[in-house]
């Protein structure tokens, strides 16, 4: 805990010495102001600490434990074999099943295998890589890989609000603030998950584009800001980034463009659905299927994980058993890594032959209890499962599931149907974006102020909204893919109202 203190006392000392280098400067908030916000962005991470202890009994659960558990798996690479690391970390290892890499390191991790089958493959590595090396200044301890994250998380906090402030003067801080203390954000990205990088990539969409298109800078620094963000849109949590950066980005160049002033909100909404299309046919020509195929199978997947189940390897077969403990009967355990179970009688199972793994064969009514199998993995039935009607794989059935969707991922929980302190959480943050939805329709027909920048906003958060309400129909899923996007309705409202700063405020956290 003393070297946690001694890196965010650091941290803090070069944001208020110099902006941490430059990197959080700004010509109207204070660096009194950034010191106080990052104190506000870490101390989530106690938050998240009692919330997990209290609900699961530790933090070190489901992602976050395996993020952290198998970046030190990387890392003990190093005691192996520094060579070896090294390889692992720019991508160039041979982690063949028969290396002694994969047979004493990457065979016990968790999320770092990669299903080559996969079109857009949401890539864990480049994270495991980045808290492998971290590991070698923090100790092997987790809460500094916490806050690295969460610091990440803030640079693109600030970043967003850079790519953002011209269109909230006087309203700075209340910009920075919804960013930050957005309940979602502010929770999420404290730990180590795929939140806190993923927003810092966001930030570095929205300022490179703005800088690139809006601000007309040209610099080597922002082309290839904007380039490094394009690349990681598709290959780093796609789901959200992609969506992101393929809006920001036509929108901005359109206006760069400037020749659809008058119709300039159909034009974009227009541009970007030829585009998507485009995309969709380009990968359907190479690999059989397009967008809304690949969103149907995801969406596939996720139902059949949720039920759960236990899956057994043999040399033969790969089975899979109802999530129930009853139905296997554990005979030897080796090395106290390898557990083995035979299957009791009258279990019925699906399976499939090594030589043939894409066919899924019926076992009805087990009769052999004398065959014995590595017990490969269990995933427990998910309690938050949300029962949707499977997409199907046409535009007609992608565009009917939208109001499903929409529903489930703005309504879902809301008090009523809470079920824990995180769905307590999550019914707060759905109220105050369905409130800051009403009350930006309001402003916007008192005032009759519309803005061309509200359909970008608004385009991101839907189409978010609508993938991962497709692929992740699951109460705590949502909450937590979802929470990057939503404060773009938040502000919304902000910027279609009349309030500004509070001026006590501006004297404190404001240059002058």
């Amino acid at each position: 805990m003393i070297v946690f203190v001694i890196y965010f006392l650091l941290i803090t000392f070069f944001i208020y010495r110099n902006g941490f280098f430059g990197l959080l400067k700004d010509p109207v908030l204070s660096a009194r102001f950034y010191v106080l916000a990052f104190i506000m962005k870490v101390s989530a991470l106690l938050v998240f600490y009692l919330v997990y202890t209290k609900v699961y009994g530790t933090v070190y659960y489901s992602d976050t434990q395996n993020f952290f558990h198998d970046s030190q798996i990387l890392y003990s690479v190093y005691e192996w074999s520094p060579g070896e690391f090294v390889k692992l970390v720019v991508g160039l290892q041979n982690d063949a099943e028969d290396t002694e890499l994969f047979r004493n390191y990457l065979r016990f991790t968790s999320v770092w295998d990669e299903d080559k089958g996969e079109i857009l493959y949401n890539d864990n590595r480049l994270m495991l890589r980045v808290h492998a090396l971290l590991h070698f200044i923090s100790g092997h301890n987790y809460y500094i890989h916490a806050l690295f994250s969460s610091f990440a998380a803030f640079i693109g906090i600030n970043w967003m609000y850079q790519a953002l402030k011209n269109k909230f003067h006087g309203k700075e801080i209340l910009l920075f603030s919804i960013w930050l203390l957005y309940p979602g954000i502010w929770f999420w990205t404290s730990s180590l998950f795929k939140e806190g990088p993923a927003l810092l990539l966001m930030g570095m969409i929205f300022i490179s584009v703005k800088r690139v298109f809006e601000d007309k800078i040209y610099s080597v620094k922002n082309i290839l800001m904007l380039l490094v963000s394009a690349v990681m849109a598709l290959v780093f949590k796609q789901y959200t980034l992609l969506p992101v950066f393929t809006f920001t980005f036509v929108f901005y160049f359109l206006k760069y463009i400037g020749y659809f002033k008058k119709y300039f909100s159909f034009v974009f909404l227009f541009v970007t659905v030829m585009l998507i299309s485009l995309f969709s046919m380009f990968v359907k020509s190479i690999k059989g299927k397009g967008v809304i195929e690949v969103l149907a199978e995801r969406q596939a997947l996720f139902i059949d994980m949720s039920h759960g189940g236990i899956f057994l390897l043999d040399s033969n077969r790969f089975i899979r058993l109802p999530y129930d403990t009853t139905h296997i009967t554990k005979t030897r355990v080796v090395d106290s890594e390898e557990t083995y179970v035979k299957i009791k009688a009258g279990v019925s199972y699906s399976y499939a032959v090594h030589s043939h793994q894409q066919d899924t064969l019926i076992c009805q009514n087990n009769t052999d209890t004398l065959s014995e199998y590595l017990l490969y993995y269990v995933v427990p039935k998910a309690n938050a499962a949300i029962d949707v009607r499977p997409l199907g794989t046409t535009l007609v059935s992608f565009i009917a599931s939208f109001p499903e969707v929409l529903y489930i991922t703005l309504m879902k929980p809301l008090f009523f149907d809470a079920r824990n302190t995180m769905d307590a959480m999550a019914s707060f943050e759905n109220a105050l974006v369905l409130i800051a939805l009403i009350l930006f329709v309001f402003l916007v027909m008192r005032h009759k102020s519309y803005n061309e920048v509200y359909v970008l906003w608004i385009s991101i958060a839907l189409g978010v909204l609508i993938i991962i309400g497709i692929t992740s129909p699951n109460i705590g899923a949502i909450e937590r893919y979802k929470s990057l996007v939503m404060p773009f309705l938040i502000i919304c409202a902000l910027c279609a109202g009349k309030i500004a700063d509070p001026g006590f405020l501006n004297k404190l956290l404001k240059k002058h």
